[in-house]
């Protein structure tokens, strides 16, 4: 059963109609999924397109598979680069071991909400959502407090 190379590389039955996320292996349904899950796999390497020169370039041409309202654009996403808060964030072994289990977790929204209750992740967050999102980071700032004027009698 061929489908112009969009056969599942699990069960090789059907048509494959989803991506593993970490090594892009092509499968048709959960079982497949879950089966492929069951061994630990290497995360893809994102080809550059080979009339691309420079590194600037090859991150404007990725395509986004799976954009939500919360996607964030490549040419943004390379600010991060340049944020020093972060880089001073990422010295932290605890913040990286952080990074690297929900990076890996099976379920990312409860490995989420776990690391969010860390100071040092929230604090790593509220940088990069600074650096990808400055207007919201303006937004939700507090309000300057009214200074006190001293009343003289």
């Amino acid at each position: 059963m061929s489908s112009g190379g969009r056969q599942c590389e699990v069960c090789r039955g059907a048509a494959a109609k989803y991506k593993c996320p970490t090594c892009r292996l092509k499968y048709c349904s959960v079982r497949c999924y879950k089966s492929h899950q069951s061994q630990p796999c290497q995360a893809a390497e994102v080809p550059c397109r080979p009339a691309v020169e420079d590194a600037e370039s090859c991150v404007s041409q990725q395509q986004i598979l799976f954009p939500t309202d919360d996607t964030v654009a490549p040419h943004t996403l390379e600010k991060l680069k340049d944020c020093d808060k972060l880089k001073d964030l990422l010295g932290n072994p605890h913040l990286r071991q952080l990074l690297r289990e929900v990076d890996g977790a099976a379920n990312a929204q409860a490995a989420m909400r776990r690391a969010m209750l860390e100071p040092i992740f929230t604090e790593f967050a509220d940088a990069a959502l600074g650096v990808v999102e400055p207007d919201l980071e303006a937004a939700n700032a507090p309000a300057p407090r009214p200074s006190k004027k001293q009343h003289s009698s």
